[in-house]
């Protein structure tokens, strides 16, 4: 579930697409391929005309930032590509265990409906689509050399949402109906804006997915482990999803909300109580079962896509479950290594945060991969260490990354920064770990349903190096519906002065147009347009839903991000520690 969606009306929110093209490992870079750029926002981007009126509109130049290191210009060598998808929220919206009637009472439980939710797979398909056209990046030519998704790649922790997950990025065919023949869920019947029925039947009909073409990573965000978001697995939740009523209230005139979103117990018997009393028959099915961490992780393994587990393979075993973690690290090249986070809160409750053990594990990672670091103020040398430049991936950002958890086993739990909770003053901030650590140069993550980029130079340094750029991107099931490129490259320094490392972000919008033309289009196609007019207006028109700001300004949407290399990345050096620079130089 999002977080702190936006309520106020705004009436212009562009959205923008851009290709990515990246050449072999330190090569230096070439032109994009011709006509690579239209399938981005750097070519193109999808502006709004009216309330469901949306139409291409002119494509969004390059924003550069630095932080604390002067952009030394050029484009750089490449190391590595990648594609970024976030919030793909695969929604099982026939499932009785959905709370539609909650939607009109407020965040959290503004996200409980949206019109265009029965067409998630189709809008993921045209998105992987659109990617799959993408083989290298628009900056340095590099290729994309695999996918990664950063959490929330389903709604509401079910086994059939996550098996249609699965699905969709191995490229296998995919049935998005549940229960039994028919449509059994909201219909204009209970929610005058709803869609009318034979669109909602359409969108429950198989079809053959693209896939990612190459390899794909999983992130765990707090829809994939927790039911709605924000509670854990109980039997009484779960008989109500597997059941065979759901309740049926319609969305306008419910006004029994919860008093706490943090209560599940009260969720629980409010739920309970519309089954009880408010609810029609429809077919069981025992798909629509709860996951389980153990099982949530071991069910990657149930796939036919590369690499084994999607990263989940090499997991270290995890205290807090005594089975495998959900978090992991893994190789993005020669000189680039990737941190896979579970920041999920298996207490409940939306926000994230990060339990001892896994934090303990977290840091001696980045000591794994880093040849100098600091500890007690002091730079700390561990020729051990091999230095890589390091790319964290969480699902929660920094604004989001703040629940103090309530498990005493996982104490202290870390937030983003200590003072975040009181709860959390006992452990280090991930923040000023990562100040401690220079290696690390980006984090990519989701949650917040928006395009953001954030600095966060290390404060009081004199060391560039020391910052760290954060890279937030969009959901697939809210407007802009847009996903993210990242291309990674360094340039040599010259005359003394250290290498320059570039982080580059390209937005990407799913393939299908933004005009709905039922007669010219695929059925997945149109229903991918559609989807985005209502993502639209849910988030533009609608009172008090989604993000119509989602798509964030233009430094947060196509960027350069510059920043000093923390070690020498010439190959006749490599390994070398650079000397501290000022500021700037």
């Amino acid at each position: 579930m999002t977080v702190g969606r936006v309520s106020s009306k705004l009436v212009a929110a562009l959205m923008v697409t851009a290709p990515l093209a990246l050449g072999p490992a330190t090569a230096p870079a070439m032109a994009p391929a011709a006509g690579g750029e239209r399938l981005t926002t750097l070519g193109r981007t999808i502006v709004a005309k009216g309330e469901r009126d949306l139409a291409y509109g002119p494509g969004e130049k390059r924003v550069t930032r630095t932080l604390r290191w002067k952009d030394p210009g050029g484009t750089g060598r490449a190391l590595v590509g990648f594609k970024q998808l976030s919030d793909v929220h695969v929604i099982d919206e026939e499932s009785p265990a959905r709370v539609e009637y909650f939607d009109g009472c407020g965040t959290p439980f503004n996200a409980a409906y949206r019109v265009q939710e029965a067409m998630t797979l189709q809008v993921g398909d045209s998105m992987l689509r659109r990617l799959a056209r993408i083989e290298r990046g628009p900056a340095t030519n590099v290729p994309l050399s695999f996918v990664v998704s950063t959490g929330d790649n389903i709604d509401n922790n079910q086994l059939n949402e996550l098996r249609w997950f699965i699905s969709l990025l191995d490229g296998e065919r995919v049935d998005p109906n549940s229960g039994g023949p028919g449509y059994h869920g909201y219909t204009q019947q209970h929610f005058a804006p709803a869609l009318p029925l034979d669109l909602l039947e359409r969108a429950q009909e198989p079809f053959d997915a693209a896939g990612t073409k190459v390899p794909w990573y999983a992130v765990l965000g707090n829809h994939d482990g927790l039911v709605q978001g924000n509670a854990p697995q109980n039997p009484g939740f779960e008989a109500v999803a597997t059941g065979p009523r759901k309740a049926f209230i319609p969305i306008d005139g419910y006004d029994n909300c919860p008093d706490d979103p943090g209560d599940a117990s009260q969720i629980e018997q409010l739920m309970t109580n519309a089954t009880n009393t408010s609810s029609e028959a429809v077919p069981a099915d025992a798909e629509r079962v709860f996951v389980d961490h153990e099982e949530l992780v071991e069910e990657f393994f149930q796939s036919e896509g590369r690499p084994r587990g999607h990263g989940l393979a090499a997991a270290p075993e995890d205290p807090m479950h005594d089975a495998r973690a959900g978090y992991y690290g893994f190789p993005m090249g020669r000189k680039v290594r990737g941190i896979s986070l579970d920041t999920i809160s298996y207490d409940g409750v939306a926000d994230g945060h990060i339990p001892d053990p896994q934090f303990k594990w977290l840091r001696k990672e980045l000591r794994k991969w880093s040849r100098r670091y600091f500890a007690g103020g002091r730079a700390r040398h561990n020729p051990k260490g091999r230095n890589r430049l390091i790319v964290l991936f969480s699902h929660h950002s920094s604004p989001t990354l703040r629940n103090p958890g309530g498990d005493a086993e996982g104490q202290p739990f870390h937030c983003f920064r200590k003072t975040d909770q009181p709860e959390c003053a006992e452990g280090e901030g991930l923040k000023n770990l990562l100040h401690r650590f220079p290696n690390v140069v980006a984090w990519v993550n989701g949650h917040e349903h928006n395009n953001a980029v954030r600095a966060f130079p290390a404060p009081g340094s004199k060391d560039p190096a020391r910052g760290f750029w954060e890279m937030n991107t969009a959901a697939h099931v809210d407007w802009p519906q847009q996903s993210r490129l990242v291309e990674i490259a360094w340039k040599p320094g010259r005359g003394g002065r250290a290498d320059t490392v570039f982080v580059y972000g390209t937005i990407v919008d799913h393939g299908a147009p933004p005009d709905a033309d039922e007669d010219s289009q695929s059925t997945v196609g149109f229903l991918s347009s559609l989807s985005r007019v209502e993502a639209y207006y849910d988030a533009c028109v609608r009172e008090g839903q989604a993000n119509c700001a989602a798509a964030g300004r233009r430094k947060d949407r196509n960027v350069k991000l510059v920043i000093k290399a923390p070690f020498d990345l010439s190959p006749r050096k490599r390994g070398t520690v650079v000397v501290v620079t000022p500021a700037g130089r």
